[in-house]
Order: structure tokens, then C-alpha cells, then sequence
């Protein structure tokens, strides 16, 4: 499966393909993937995690921190499936310049745990085991790639990240 067709699945499950509309909807995901062979499913779940492992940089996670006001491993993870299920031209712009991340923020929480998990559950549902998905990729969560970044600064490097953060954590009635 190519990128393209991987974000064009990713998009009919989204209200709208337009960047600043909410990340993928996991049961509209399942809706879509539910339709398709089981080859593609397989497929869809090995693009999954070959995208999770494109977007494992500290430079992200430094974004993520500072956007979500701090970041642990896991919320890590979940915030890079957010950014899948927001589609191709938010991964363009978080691999680019995370800081223009801005406009395609949402009110709600930066993560979507179960967006990664539709496909394989797509498959469990057909009684097969998809062990061999992304078994040539590396670790999800193995160490990001570039530099590990410093907590105490991230704010200083993301500065309209941690305004928008602040902003939804008292304005928005967030728990970030």
C-alpha cells in the first residue's frame, strides 16, 4: 500500500479530508476497513506502523511536550497516531516544522490510541493472525531519532506550541 492510499483510507474516516478537522474516527476506520480484503487490511496496518515509526523523533515529541504541556512514552505513541488520523498534510507540517502545528490543534486531547489498533482488530474479527505486520520495521517506540531534547526548555523552542497549551488548558478545560 502507498502512502497516498494509506492517507486516502485515513481521510474517509475523518468528517472532512481538511487539515484542521478532527483526527480519524476509529469506528468510521472500521466501517472503511471492514469493506476491504483482507490483504489490504494487512497492508493498512503495515503502513500503520511504518508511519509511527516515521514520525518516532525527538524533535516531534519536543513539539508534543510542549503542546500538550508534557509527554510521557505512551502519550507519545498516541500523539503520533492523532497526527495519522489527521492526514498526510498535518504529518507533512509535523515532519517540516511542528511549530505550524497550531491551526490543525484540536480542543480535545492530543492522542488517538485506538485508531492503531482498528486494523489489526479488523482482521482478528476474520479469525487471522496478522503476526508478520511490520515485522521488517523497527520498534514504534524503539529511540526516536535525532536528539533527545530538554523538558526545561521545550516551551523556549515551541513557543506558539505552549501558548496554544496554555491557552486550552484554561480556556478550553483541558486536563493536559
Amino acid at each position: 500500500m502507498t502512502e497516498t492510499e494509506f492517507y486516502a483510507l485515513i481521510d474517509t474516516a475523518r468528517p472532512s479530508a481538511t487539515p484542521d478537522s478532527p483526527s480519524a474516527d476509529p469506528d468510521a476506520l472500521r466501517e472503511v476497513l471492514s469493506r476491504l480484503p483482507d490483504d489490504v487490511v494487512a497492508a493498512f496496518a503495515a503502513e500503520f506502523r511504518r508511519q509511527l515509526v516515521r514520525l518516532n523523533r525527538w524533535s516531534l515529541w519536543d513539539a508534543g511536550y510542549a503542546a500538550a504541556g508534557g509527554m510521557g512514552d505512551d502519550a507519545f505513541h498516541y500523539f503520533r497516531s492523532w497526527l495519522i488520523g489527521k492526514g498526510a498534510e498535518v504529518v507533512d507540517v509535523a515532519l517540516t516544522d511542528p511549530e505550524l502545528l497550531v491551526p490543525y490543534l484540536d480542543t480535545d486531547e492530543l492522542e488517538n490510541e485506538l485508531l492503531e489498533y482498528v486494523a489489526e482488530e479488523v482482521l482478528d474479527d476474520r479469525g487471522i493472525e496478522d503476526d508478520e505486520n511490520g515485522a521488517d520495521l523497527e520498534p514504534t517506540d524503539g529511540e526516536p531519532e535525532g536528539v533527545r531534547f530538554d523538558e526545561e526548555t521545550s516551551e523556549e523552542r515551541h513557543p506558539k506550541l505552549a501558548a496554544w497549551s496554555a491557552e486550552a488548558s484554561s480556556g478550553f478545560g483541558l486536563d493536559v
